[in-house]
């Protein structure tokens, strides 16, 4: 009984690990595309259009 108490709490810590991880890996790439954005929206606010650098 012991035994199998151990095994099913590792098996719940793997699956709990798993989806923490993937959760945070959807959170951190959802980040990354916000902060492009925003510097690309920087950028073109930055050299409107119409206008040239010489």
């Amino acid at each position: 009984m012991n035994f199998e108490a151990g095994i099913r709490f590792i098996v719940f810590l793997v699956i709990f690990g798993v989806t923490n991880y993937l959760m945070m890996l959807r959170r951190y790439e959802n980040d990354i595309q916000k902060k492009k954005l925003l510097q690309q929206e920087k950028i073109y606010w930055l050299y409107p259009k119409g206008s040239f650098i010489f």
